[in-house]
């Protein structure tokens, strides 16, 4: 075995309470005073339209709360007679608001188009109520977030079987209220006003699109969850300890299936697999030189250097190919986390449980793997045991354990908010929605959808330093000369009682610098159409590892250089972009063991519109 192998119940925030469009009438009451003081007769009788239109959304309002303990209930008499009085509330609120006086009012300078805003806002509700609220009433009673896991470990899938012919009508509804409050120009609304209606707008705008891909890919995310037939999927686990671009390395792995929702578990593995194998060193997936230029040898040959491509397929690829010559293994996916991801679920699922009783919790676990492990078990084979007791033990503690399912919900986009998760799917339909979700760890094909630039690391001391490296990460941008410059700041934070010679450089030596010193490929990608104009430093460490390619069209260079012990690095790098439209900015970079501050400078806004770090 080479030496650079890996010897390796919470609650949901609280929302903020949303404010529907009753609040709106109290905020207009003293401008449509004005009015009335103009022509005293139609004021007075205006504005009893706006305390009958206000008292049946107060009305309405009330009875909302109490659907919501009905819905708990699952009291389908008492839900259905709700919904009815809700419905007749809000209908004849808008009734009252497309009244004479109404439309009059909306033509008034300056008052209008705040009336104009509580009528759209008034319509929207009634759409959502009328079309939306029969249909999701009956989804919500039907579904039992209690009882929506299964003994096991899995999700139960027939209320989402149920809820399936329910959807579209509720997308519809939210697409039509969408569409209701797109002419809002908040700019032209009372302070007083602005707030509630983007409470309303928030609620509307954020629900239409996540209906929308469900709509669309309900019948794919049963698939996938095993409704048609048992799926398999390869989980691999990155070790920031010695990083990677998407991560750290893949030397841990377990084999997953989901079988109608439910979980099951056929087998774990690690670089050693593949070794025993006579697999490692070998060549399976055909990738062209000018990628391969990119990364050190290792990168196609040995599956714990798979992740030096910050292309996530190409990764999948790599590892389904070398399964396939190893031991015929096909699988219908391959899933990318790390540590901290399991943290973030053992925050909502509770302490898992070591087989010698030791407690894996959310405060330890990373600092457990990454870490302590090295200094207790310096031989590969123990750490190797250990890794494979904590991945069993947490996997089945997260399947025989009661919790939230929304709050893990939440705890897994946390992850994917910051990239330490990625998904790559064999069915085109599946793989589509990875995509839209934004979980595909793609390079980009083109810069009309995304501005995809990144800057990520790989180790090349074979080490395991990096649960020390903490960095940052800054971008600012000249829109006159279209270039983005992105800055990271590299710290090395090794205390003096590390001492596992697994953990400190083992190529350190032949290059002359301390063990403790991080040895770091930073590469830079640019998406296709753009270039790299400049690079900090100019010229790596080792003039050997001095790299450039391409890969699936972005252009890459890779720098090396060394961080030492107590010492902070600065690297950067220079994007030029053509003439054109640019879609929004997405700053890729690697996850490490700790967070990464990533911050966007303004002056990026009027070359991409929006961002993301």
């Amino acid at each position: 075995m080479r030496p650079e192998d890996d010897h390796a119940d919470a609650r949901p925030a609280k929302r903020r309470r949303r404010r529907w469009p009753w609040v709106l009438f109290g905020s207009l009451t003293f401008a449509l005073i004005a009015l009335a003081a103009g022509a005293a007769v139609v004021g007075l009788l205006f504005m009893s339209d706006v305390n009958d239109a206000r008292r049946s959304l107060d009305e309405a309002k009330y009875e909302l709360s109490t659907l919501s303990t009905q819905l708990a209930t699952g009291d389908e008499a008492a839900i259905a007679a709700t919904a009815d009085r809700i419905t007749a509330d809000v209908a004849d609120a808008a009734a009252i608001v497309e009244g004479p006086l109404w439309q009059i009012a909306a033509r008034v300078p300056f008052v209008g188009q705040n009336v104009d805003a509580v009528q759209r806002v008034t319509r929207a509700v009634d759409i959502l109520v009328k079309q939306a609220l029969p249909p999701g009433t009956q989804v919500m009673a039907a579904i039992d977030f209690d009882k929506i896991t299964v003994e096991g470990g899995g999700i139960n899938l027939e209320p989402f079987r149920q809820a399936q012919g329910a959807i579209p009508e509720i997308s519809a509804a939210f697409t039509a209220a969408e569409a209701e409050v797109a002419p809002i120009d908040r700019t032209e609304l009372l302070p007083e006003v602005v707030e509630p209606i983007d409470d309303i707008l928030s609620i509307i705008q954020q629900a239409a699109p996540t209906l929308d891909v469900m709509n669309r890919y309900m019948p794919t995310l049963l698939d996938m969850a095993g409704s048609n037939g048992t799926k398999t999927y390869l989980v691999i686990f990155q070790n920031n300890a010695e990083i990677r671009a998407t991560g750290g390395n893949p030397a841990a792995s377990m084999i997953l299936t989901m079988t109608d929702g439910a979980l099951g578990y056929a087998d774990q593995a690690s670089s050693q697999t593949f070794y025993e194998a006579g697999a490692a060193g070998n060549v399976y997936t055909a990738i062209p030189e000018e990628t391969t230029n990119l990364y050190l040898s290792g990168f196609t040959r040995y599956s714990q250097d798979y992740t030096m491509s910050p292309d996530f397929p190409t990764t999948a690829q790599l590892f389904q190919d070398v399964w396939a010559a190893t031991s015929g293994a096909h699988f219908d996916g391959v899933i990318s986390i790390d540590p901290t991801v399991l943290s973030h679920m053992l925050a909502v699922a509770g302490p898992a449980t070591l087989s010698g009783g030791e407690q894996v919790t959310a405060e330890n676990a990373v600092k457990l793997v990454l870490s302590d492990a090295y200094e207790r078990y310096p031989n590969g084979a123990e750490s190797d045991a250990f890794f494979a007791d904590v991945s069993k033990s947490v996997f089945n503690h997260l399947t025989s354990a009661q919790w939230d399912p929304m709050a893990m919900l939440a705890a897994l986009e946390q992850s994917a908010k910051e990239q330490r998760v990625y998904l790559a799917f064999v069915d085109p339909a599946a793989q589509a929605l990875s995509t839209e979700l934004g979980v595909d760890g793609a390079l980009p094909a083109d810069l009309a959808t995304q501005t995809q630039v990144g800057m990520y690391l790989n180790d090349s001391s074979v080490s395991k330093l990096e649960y020390h490296l903490t960095s940052t990460i800054t971008a600012t941008c000249d829109a006159g000369a279209r270039t983005l410059t992105t800055t990271m700041t590299l710290h090395n934070g090794i205390t003096d009682d590390i001492q596992s010679p697994y953990t400190l450089g083992y190529r350190n030596g032949g290059y002359g610098i301390p063990r403790t010193t991080m040895m770091l490929d930073v590469l830079t990608f640019a998406p296709p159409g753009a270039s790299i104009v400049s690079t900090v430093p100019a010229v790596g460490e080792v003039s050997a590892w001095e790299r450039t390619g391409t890969e699936k069209g972005s252009t890459a260079v890779s720098k090396t250089v060394f961080v030492a012990k107590d010492e902070t690095v600065t690297v950067a790098s220079t994007v030029a972009f053509p003439e054109g439209q640019l879609g929004p900015l997405y700053l890729r970079h690697t996850p490490t063991a700790h967070d990464t501050p990533v911050t966007i400078d303004p002056s990026c806004d009027a070359l991409f519109g929006s961002t993301k770090g």
